[in-house]
């Protein structure tokens, strides 16, 4: 008896299975000369105003940017740590030198009921205070002001498509003027899920592009 347990305890360590710890990293490609970059050796690359998601090895990683053109100018390149299980997203924004935003994500909203999560970042080089509401509502409504380089907290958003389109309006935070607007259709509700809204642009020429998330 004494060596069948012996046995048994011995095949089921060697039926352990070792994982490998790893994290993920989003990188949104916001820079407004339009290059699209290169991490390090991955095959993906990341467009403008895209985003394209990584996984990583936990522990001291270098994440490195480059651009795929000649001459393969140097976007970004620092040393992270990564915690195992841990979600990361960077930003890349700016012109002629690019600024970035770097977060360990903490407070990603699951949801149960027929809605989706949506935050906005504020990569306008202009600089511009913002607020954000649905096409309807008052001014500020869902997000009161938002300064450069700002990135807000996940609001919950109805998923109904009976109720069509989601316009979502970007305004000056201190005249209320509108800037642009950003539409998610109706038939392209992230349901359940997240998005990024990211606001970039130069002064009289913004724009907005959405970023899916998790």
């Amino acid at each position: 008896m004494g060596l069948l347990i012996l046995f048994v305890l011995a095949s089921c360590k060697k039926n352990e299975i070792e994982t490998t710890p790893l994290a993920s990293l989003q990188v949104t490609n916001a820079v407004g000369d339009g290059s699209t970059l290169q991490f390090g050796t991955n095959a993906a690359t990341i467009a403008g105003y895209s985003a394209t998601a990584f996984g990583m090895l936990a522990g001291n990683r270098q994440v490195s940017l480059v651009a795929t053109e000649a001459p393969n100018t140097i976007y970004y390149d620092k040393t992270h740590n990564f915690v195992n299980g841990g979600v990361y997203s960077l930003f890349l924004a700016g012109t002629s030198a690019t600024e970035t935003v770097f977060i360990k994500e903490k407070n990603i909203v699951s949801h149960t009921d027929n809605v989706f999560g949506i935050r906005v970042i504020n990569l306008s080089v202009g600089k511009t205070p913002i607020s954000v509401n649905l096409a309807g509502t008052a001014s500020g409504s869902l997000i009161p002001s938002l300064a450069y380089k700002a990135i807000s907290d996940f609001r919950s958003v109805s998923a109904s498509s009976e109720e069509g389109t989601k316009t979502f309006e970007f305004r000056h935070a201190e005249t209320g003027d509108l800037i642009t607007a950003f539409d998610v259709p109706d038939y392209d509700l992230p349901r359940f899920r997240n998005i990024t809204l990211v606001f970039v642009g130069l002064a009289g020429n913004e724009l907005v592009f959405r970023v899916n998330n998790y």
